[in-house]
């Protein structure tokens, strides 16, 4: 047999027991055999896929009432293992993101009383400067309330000209 000829059974193998007309592995390799060989006798591939479901559908119709149920219960289980490994694994990422979260808390916990600390230690000397950033401060307030949107100039202070343009229209 040449390479093209076994990949061609391979593949035609795979597709019979998708398609359930295969119950085995052996058997679809079996039955994709003989299409081909039925395909260099010159008979037709419909007869071959025919008599490939009767025979499929035979063994089928014996196991009929057994297998459907046994097959129901197989997928239940896969399907109940499924869900529990996912639930179980976005449990995993809930706890690590807690504990990411946790830790991020502390951090931010333990910046806060670094800060104060050094606050602390450093209130003798502010307390010296207090007067002077007090004053500083009064200043800024005085120099805030003058804004001139909020309506604290005179005439003096701006000319009526700049207002309102006199020239050409």
């Amino acid at each position: 047999m040449d390479v093209e000829r076994v990949q061609k059974i391979n593949s035609l193998a795979l597709d019979l027991m998708r398609q359930g007309l295969a119950n085995d592995r052996e058997d679809a390799v079996t039955q994709a055999e003989q299409i081909y060989r039925s395909r260099d006798n010159s008979e037709g591939y419909p007869t071959v896929k025919e008599s490939a479901r009767f025979d499929g559908s035979q063994q089928h119709n014996s196991t009929e009432s057994a297998m459907p149920t046994q097959k129901i219960q197989e997928i239940l289980e896969q399907n109940t293992k499924f869900m529990v490994a996912k639930i179980k694994e976005f449990q995993e990422k809930i706890a690590f993101l807690e504990n990411e979260i946790n830790t991020m808390k502390t951090k931010q916990q333990v910046a806060a009383v670094r800060q104060q600390v050094a606050q602390e230690s450093s209130a003798p000397s502010q307390q010296q400067e207090r007067p002077r950033e007090q004053q500083f401060a009064s200043a800024k307030e005085t120099a805030s309330n003058m804004h001139p949107r909020s309506g604290n100039y005179t005439d003096q202070d701006v000319s009526i000209e700049k207002f309102f343009y006199m020239g050409h229209k």
